[in-house]
């Protein structure tokens, strides 16, 4: 069960630092406006907390986690702690978005 909880907590933080990577490079070099870039960021991490909790929910399912009462709830905890994850590296990417510098 913590192998479950942290790896779906890893894919959800290394998919939204992957976004925000992808997207400070096209900002940096002035192929996407920052203010887009962020919009673009904002809408990536909601998709992606919504993809991995679905696909933690369907693992859990399919490990049988929802069969039993303590389970059931750590399944939905684990749900929980992707979203936040997401929205943690949600914050982190807006606050660290950064322009090109112009001499």
């Amino acid at each position: 069960m913590v192998a479950y909880f942290l790896v779906g907590m890893a894919l959800a933080c290394l998919l939204c630092y992957g976004a925000y990577f992808l997207l400070q490079v096209k900002v940096l070099d002035e192929t996407l406006t920052m203010d887009d870039g962020k919009g673009y960021f904002l809408v990536a991490c909601i998709l992606i907390g919504f993809v991995v909790s679905v696909t933690c929910f369907y693992v859990g399912q399919t490990l049988g986690y929802d069969q039993q009462e303590d389970t059931s709830t750590m399944m939905a905890l684990a749900i929980l702690l992707d979203i936040m994850v997401t929205m943690l590296t949600l914050i982190y990417g807006l606050v660290k978005f950064r322009e090109p510098e112009h001499y």
